[in-house]
């Protein structure tokens, strides 16, 4: 399997470091540097493996994180611990796997970039507003990362990034261009999502709102978007039951883990606005 996808992503731009197993992988990903983590075993035979991966992954730079495997989802879910979100089943089409990785990628917080830092605040609320276009959200992050990044560290606001990236896609993804779970599970199986994405947007005159409140004890964040909201319960108060008959879909997971990492997070205008919480002595905690 590693024979046919390494050159698959290689033919798209990405180079690559091989290993074979889960113990060269901890050493690999300690010594260098990467932009993605892709994992092709069975979840079975190298369990310890992989969580210790998965959980040195969660506590440094929050990579993208693919787990290839057969179907496994009990074996699967202790991985969620760890903010593991993307899974892909064996048999593989090309397709399907480039639209996974692609997803994955997406969802993760973009590297730092050479800004003027912003100072990180004493309890007054800052406002952004952005038109909901795909290229937008790594400005926010950015103007994010520039406030948190001295209270936080440079691996924990990369979490912290990640996990809110997850709400500003769905405020504009889900919101603003009003794609459902269900057509975006389906337009990414065809790997169709993005072209669609950019069709919406093209039609679609929306902004989302950010807002940053930073005190002594805590960041707060609100994202609002122009969106008619959605139900948002059935998301965070997901059971662990109905959260591992997800394992296989692409998509549906984020907001439940997101949940589980910040310490605070309350929707409101029926879930067209939501404002998380992180309390700086709880950085660095895991999920579940």
């Amino acid at each position: 399997m590693r024979m046919k996808l390494g050159p698959l992503l290689a033919g798209n731009g990405l180079s690559i470091l091989p290993v074979e197993d889960s113990g060269s992988a901890v050493e690999l990903y300690t010594d260098h540097v990467h932009d993605l983590a892709i994992i092709i075993a069975e979840i079975s035979h190298s369990a310890d493996g992989l969580l210790k991966l998965a959980e040195l992954n969660f506590k440094s730079s929050m990579l993208p994180f693919i787990v290839v495997s057969t179907p496994s989802a009990g074996s699967m879910a202790s991985l969620l611990d760890y903010g593991v979100r993307d899974y892909i089943t064996k048999p593989i089409t090309p397709d399907r796997f480039l639209a996974v990785v692609n997803n994955a990628m997406e969802k993760a917080p973009h590297p730092a970039c050479a800004l003027n830092p912003m100072g990180s605040g004493s309890g007054l609320v800052d406002l952004l507003v952005i038109p909901s276009k795909s290229d937008e959200l790594p400005r926010v992050l950015e103007w994010i990362r520039n406030k948190t990044e001295k209270l936080f560290g440079h691996g924990e606001t990369d979490k912290f990034l990640c996990f809110l990236n997850e709400l500003l896609l769905n405020a504009h993804e889900h919101g603003n261009l009003r794609i459902s779970e269900d057509e975006k599970a389906q337009l990414l199986e065809l790997d169709a999502f993005h072209s669609e994405v950019e069709s919406r947007e093209n039609q679609v005159d929306a902004r989302i709102e950010i807002s940053i409140a930073i005190d002594d004890e805590k960041v707060e964040v609100n994202i609002t978007d122009e969106g008619g909201g959605f139900d948002f319960g059935k998301y965070v108060n997901m059971s662990r039951q109905d959260l591992e008959g997800r394992l296989f879909s692409p998509c549906g997971r984020g907001i439940f883990i997101m949940s589980h990492y910040f310490d605070g997070v309350e929707y409101s205008k029926g879930g067209s606005s939501v404002t998380i919480t992180k309390a700086l002595a709880s950085a660095g905690n895991g999920i579940l």
